[in-house]
């Protein structure tokens, strides 16, 4: 094996770019670590709790206390620089995706290169990589979603080429993740949401004919414990599907209910099925398993970028993000959320609240406030505006049952069940 810089950090250097962090926040870039860029653009954990790292100039392995391995085209069998996806396979070997070198393994120290020229993989680009429960590669890219069972390439995209006749509303894929049942969820770069069961037969939602909430869909997971389907899309923020996927229930997170942004990147869920999503330009935003959420950003924590395009739970329970400026992150939630974290906050008396009205108390005093009230379905039921330390909102003639009021200041927002009786 070939190590263009093996460099040993501190990993107590807890000062970056002249300000100190918190016990909680770790940020690693171009002046602490050998990271060759500070875009980071995929993260994956090892077998024995090291960090592989991909970014926009090459290939890093962090063995998560001070060792640092670079991986680029001059020093290793690395086809590009440029890496778009990581996943990890059953046997310890790295597969890397590269935006325009092909798909990559990494195995005991021995590169394999795959290409359109000399293999079945359809194109130079990969866009995303993820192993289900047979051991199956999929691989979407631009020219197909590509499935490497280990014997065979199977290329599903919209032509009647495609695999098993199964024929895609669009050849353009973006994200994948299968369930342990089989069923493929596929996000597409502006060709609805698809799904793909008994490996042939395809269904997909749009905005054209299904009233979708985006045709884009920028990743996928899946609820290891219900299935559920969590859709990250960079215009109609996060989505959560529950029940069938054909008919199941649909709940949006965006801009209309104070989430703070619409525009998604990426997603994954840690061991309390919580998910953490990236976002554009607000940072990462957590969502709880009730649907209540709370956002860590460059204005209220010490995430040093609040573009982050990858993002990873490992199985410490740290949070792994990869900043387009900030490089790589870790967050670690030793006792909870640290208090500096909250910039401003918000209560709510009385709850559970009968017939009548709940008093909104602030610490912010010269404040104005956005409120909505959403129903346990997700739909908005009521919202306006407050101000100051102390405002009231009416809950008179809303039926019992269990609602959320989500009060947001500026882009920060804080969520509270309240239970109506």
């Amino acid at each position: 094996m070939v190590f263009c810089s093996r460099i040993t950090f501190l990993s107590a250097l807890l000062v970056v770019a002249g300000r100190s962090l918190s016990q909680d926040w770790t940020v690693y870039d171009m002046s602490n670590t050998p990271l060759p860029s500070t875009t980071v653009t995929a993260i994956v954990e090892d077998q024995v709790g090291g960090l592989w790292v991909g970014t926009d100039w090459g290939l890093c392995h962090f063995d998560g206390d001070a060792q640092w391995e670079v991986y680029q085209v001059d020093n290793s069998g690395l086809p590009w620089n440029a890496i778009s996806a990581l996943t990890m396979g059953d046997n310890g070997e790295l597969w890397v995706g590269t935006v325009a070198g092909g798909l990559a393994r990494l195995e005991n120290g021995t590169w394999t290169v795959y290409t359109p020229d000399d293999s079945g993989f359809p194109s130079l680009g990969v866009r995303d990589l993820f192993f289900d429960h047979r051991g199956w590669l999929w691989a979407p890219t631009a020219s197909g979603l590509t499935c490497y069972t280990g014997d065979e390439w199977r290329v599903y995209n919209d032509s009647p080429q495609s695999y098993a006749g199964a024929i895609l509303n669009t050849g353009n894929t973006n994200s994948v993740a299968v369930r342990g049942d089989g069923l493929v969820c596929l996000g597409t770069f502006n060709g609805g949401l698809h799904y793909i069961t008994n490996d042939n037969v395809v269904s997909y939602l749009t905005t054209f004919q299904n009233g979708f909430f985006d045709n884009t869909a920028t990743d996928v997971l899946f609820d290891p414990v219900n299935g559920d389907r969590w859709v990250a899309t960079p215009a109609g923020g996060m989505l959560r599907q529950q029940g069938p996927p054909g008919g199941g229930s649909w709940f949006q997170w965006n801009s209309s209910i104070n989430f703070p942004s619409n525009a998604m990147e990426c997603a994954t869920m840690d061991q309390q099925r919580r998910v953490w999503a990236g976002t554009q330009t607000s940072g990462v935003v957590r969502i709880d398993v009730d649907g209540s959420f709370i956002q860590l950003a460059s204005f209220n924590s010490d995430l040093p970028d609040d573009e982050v395009n990858a993002i990873l739970a490992a199985a410490d329970g740290s949070i792994w993000m990869g900043t387009v400026y900030g490089g790589l992150v870790r967050y670690r939630e030793t006792v909870g959320l640290p208090d500096s974290f909250r910039s401003v906050s918000t209560k709510v008396r009385p709850n559970p609240v009968s017939q009548g009205f709940v008093t909104v108390t602030t610490n912010d005093p010269n404040g104005y406030w956005n409120w909505a009230l959403l129903d346990a379905s997700g739909r908005e039921v009521n919202s306006g505006r407050g101000s100051g330390t102390s405002f009231p909102i009416s809950t008179d003639g809303y039926p019992s049952g269990l609602y959320h009021l989500r009060i947001g200041q500026d882009r920060f927002v804080e969520d509270h069940k309240l239970l109506v009786f």
